[in-house]
């Protein structure tokens, strides 16, 4: 495969022939803090409090997110299936949360 692929699920799911466990965020902090509200097309400020909190999000802004959730959610379909595979995929508001303990736990 493209080198540049590997890091989308669908392509690691389809790819992938060991068994395969996945830890993700379903809201991912880096990517609402660089998609939803980028600091580059906010150059004053306004945004800054969507961009810490999702509880700070207007009813558009929330479906934003979920447009980030869903395609997540459908591209890991395949392993729900897969006997041998399994993930753990939260709600919570953070990235890389399970390299340090403090996020783990």
């Amino acid at each position: 495969m493209e080198p540049s692929k590997c890091i989308f699920p669908q392509e690691i799911i389809e790819n992938v022939r060991t068994p395969l466990f996945i830890v993700n965020p379903a809201y991912d902090f880096s990517q609402i803090q660089h998609n939803l509200v980028p600091a580059g097309s906010d150059p004053h400020g306004y945004g800054r409090r969507y961009r810490l909190t999702i509880q700070e999000c207007d009813s558009t802004q929330t479906e934003t997110l979920q447009g980030f959730r869903s395609p997540l959610l459908e591209a890991l379909s395949k392993l729900e299936k897969d006997k041998e595979g399994g993930m753990f995929i939260n709600s919570c508001f953070v990235h890389c949360q399970n390299w340090m303990a403090e996020a783990w736990h």
